[in-house]
């Protein structure tokens, strides 16, 4: 895609730049090459009522979506006032894959820039809620499509799987209320005071994280 040639052109380039996050490694952080205005400007007149429609209080957040229930919860997508926005990029020879966690956001949004035939592999795998008896349960693997943007919490257990052949970038906006982040229900689903259900059944291999769970050696020697 041409946002992804330019993201490469500019991490080439030598001017000041840092890693997308702390899980990637290749991409650009848009707000930090002039671009966070824009980004403000796409959440206000956006982002938000998206937000608010999947993810807001209980008064705008659509329950069902062709008679399916959506399940979903109230994650501050009626109050998001900030934003991380940035680009990542993945490829055989450089970040081959994601490994599993959740996004330091409130609702995470992930706009797929490359042409499908352009890659191969690097699906999101989609897993349950964080504290959840099933948060290491897959749900859905997804197929990244130009243009096509995936919304979720961004409690949401998620990663992405190996590329095999060409490259992939998506554009990625962690947006955060800082409103919500002072309610009860908030305290409880993270941070120290979050009540975590134990968990049903043995994990699903593809929902692990090498990175975050102590006993991925135990489960992946039995996948």
């Amino acid at each position: 895609s041409a946002e992804g040639a330019e993201a490469k052109h500019y991490q080439e380039s030598g001017l000041p730049q840092r890693a997308p996050n702390s899980m990637n490694n290749y991409g650009l952080v848009l707000n930090e090459v002039g671009m966070r205005f824009v980004f403000d400007a796409l959440l206000r007149g956006f982002i938000l009522g998206i937000g608010a429609r999947l993810f807001g209080d209980d008064a705008v957040r659509e329950k069902e979506l062709d008679g399916v229930d959506l399940q979903t919860e109230d994650w501050g997508g009626s109050t998001l006032t900030s934003h991380h926005t940035f680009i990542v990029r993945y490829s055989p020879d450089e970040d081959r894959h994601l490994d599993m966690h959740v996004d330091e956001c409130d609702v995470t949004f992930n706009f797929g820039l490359t042409d499908s035939s352009g890659f191969e592999g690097s699906d999101l795998a989609i897993c349950g809620m964080f504290g959840s008896a099933e948060h290491r349960k897959h749900i859905h693997t997804y197929k990244h499509l130009k243009g096509r943007c995936v919304v979720h919490s961004g409690k949401r257990r998620h990663g992405a799987l190996n590329i095999t052949a060409g490259e992939r970038a998506s554009l990625i906006m962690w947006t955060k209320s800082f409103a919500f982040r002072q309610t009860e229900a908030y305290k409880k689903r993270w941070g120290p005071r979050a009540q975590i259900e134990k968990e049903s059944g043995d994990p699903d291999r593809v929902c692990l994280s090498q990175t975050h769970d102590r006993d991925y050696h135990k489960w992946a020697r039995k996948s």
